[in-house]
């Protein structure tokens, strides 16, 4: 698969909204907006991965794709966890941060926060939690359609998307209950199969639709960024519609060709660094935030919050995730 720079324009844009939203900066008010394009981007990247294998190889070697996810995911968050354990009694008291650190290290966060909304300050890896939930099935799914022809597998797909987003509007509406449809696995799918099928479809459009599609999801995600309500079963039911479709949009644009403005803005350098090392960033900014967001004015909190997660994340990446994505690459090439 080859890189595209404006996936990680992306990725930057989706972690600046979360870091906003959780510092309490006015006007974010849907911020959460970001973690549903990482959902988008992470369908999309993943099963494009493993298709791409099955079209080189014929099959997908599930071993070699759990390890290269761990060698990618665990160490950062290993680190997090232990910096939050040593300092939890201090900073946080009430917390126990052994029961805090075993959710999160075990990706049960999502279903932890769905039903007992713990752990609180460890509360953001639940987004990693459905993620590694869906890097566990997706292999084995995309294994299993392997024979489907590209078309049987984006219908497969297109159905895929509208079941889970049955699912998730049925949730909602049926239990009213935000917390219990906004976190789980099971009703957070429907991101996933949209990047999944943007990945597999055969249609693309030409530079000049591109360009108006990425400007029309652009406009949308920005409004919803500023006006979205949280904590709104009827936004998570018909909003997440919306916001699903303009983040696939948004991709489609940005993998479709290279000549929009869009393009050229996400592929900045400080854009793309940030999105390299936006894993990071998202692990260590929350911590913080809940820290100091009820503390401090939430101009000062964002910048002082933004400012120590990057510095923390761009030591992670230097000293820890650059040379694993080395040892990666060479095992990439041995088994090739």
């Amino acid at each position: 698969m080859q890189y595209n720079p404006a996936l990680d324009g992306l990725r930057a844009i989706a972690v600046l909204a979360v870091v906003a939203f959780h510092c309490r900066l006015p006007f974010t008010g849907g911020g959460s907006i970001g973690v549903d394009l990482f959902f988008v981007l992470s369908g999309y990247l993943i099963t494009s991965i493993l298709r791409s294998e099955v079209m080189e190889t014929g099959t997908v070697s599930l071993s070699r794709f759990y390890w290269r996810r761990a060698l990618r995911l665990w160490p950062p968050l290993l680190l997090m966890l232990a910096a939050y354990a040593a300092v939890a009694p201090t900073l946080f008291p009430a917390r126990d941060a052994i029961v805090d650190t075993a959710i999160a290290a075990t990706y049960l966060t999502d279903y932890a926060m769905a039903f007992w909304h713990e752990p609180l300050m460890l509360g953001h890896t639940w987004s990693l939690s459905v993620e590694e939930h869906f890097y566990l099935i997706w292999p084995l799914v995309i294994l299993a359609t392997r024979t489907l022809s590209q078309r049987a597998l984006a219908r497969f797909l297109i159905v895929a998307f509208v079941a889970a987003t049955a699912w998730r509007v049925a949730d909602a509406l049926i239990w009213q209950d935000w917390y219990r449809t906004y976190y789980r696995f099971d009703t957070r799918m429907s991101g996933l199969m949209l990047g999944g099928l943007i990945a597999v479809m055969h249609w693309r459009p030409k530079p000049e639709t591109a360009a108006i599609i990425g400007r029309l999801a652009t406009y949308v995600l920005a409004v919803g960024f500023l006006i979205a309500p949280f904590r709104s079963p009827a936004f998570i039911a018909w909003g997440g519609i919306i916001v699903d479709l303009a983040a696939g949009g948004l991709i489609l644009s940005v993998v479709s060709t290279e000549g929009t403005r869009l393009h050229r803005i996400l592929t900045l350098r400080p854009l793309v660094y940030l999105g390299v090392i936006s894993y990071s960033v998202y692990l260590w900014h929350y911590p913080l935030s809940r820290l100091l967001r009820y503390e401090l004015p939430s101009g000062l909190t964002f910048l002082v919050v933004a400012g120590f997660a990057i510095v923390v994340a761009a030591l992670s990446y230097e000293f820890i995730e650059k040379p694993l994505k080395t040892v990666r690459r060479r095992q990439a090439e041995v088994a090739i």
